[in-house]
């Protein structure tokens, strides 16, 4: 789910590429929305403002306490944008879902999601890294 301050939307571009070639549906705020959908972005849904219910539309807070969110970028600016994002990342946190309140910080995650998929993590234990030959203290 994507609310972006204005300052963000160029930002948000590369973001909500990459998440797109990762495979996810993208949701947004009407005004961002309409920044992705310009840009040649699909946005799966759009939302209505937070209290307003527009041509059947849920609100972001309706959307995240459906289950329709597993994650939230909000950088909130203004008056308004603080109010909303305020009871986005609210919500977001009641049902324990990742809230990025940054553009860096949302460009570090979805670049680490796509190297987690490139590289999938497995667990080791230290002795197969090292040979268990080799002793710490110098001694042979």
């Amino acid at each position: 789910f994507f609310s972006l301050a204005d300052r963000d939307k160029p930002a948000g571009l590369d973001v909500a590429r990459r998440l797109r070639r990762l495979g996810f549906e993208l949701a947004a705020t009407d005004g961002t929305a309409a920044s992705l959908q310009a840009a040649g972005i699909p946005v799966a849904t759009t939302v209505a403002k937070i209290g307003e219910e527009h041509d059947g539309r849920v609100d972001a807070t309706g959307l995240i306490a459906a289950g329709g969110v597993v994650m939230v970028i909000n950088t909130p600016r203004g008056r308004g944008a603080r109010a909303d994002g305020a009871y986005i990342r609210k919500a977001a946190t009641i049902e324990g879902i990742p809230v990025i309140t940054t553009m860096s910080a949302a460009l570090a995650a979805v670049l680490g999601m796509a190297d987690s998929r490139a590289y999938p993590m497995e667990v080791r234990c230290l002795q197969e890294l090292h040979d268990p030959r080799l002793q710490l203290d110098g001694a042979s």
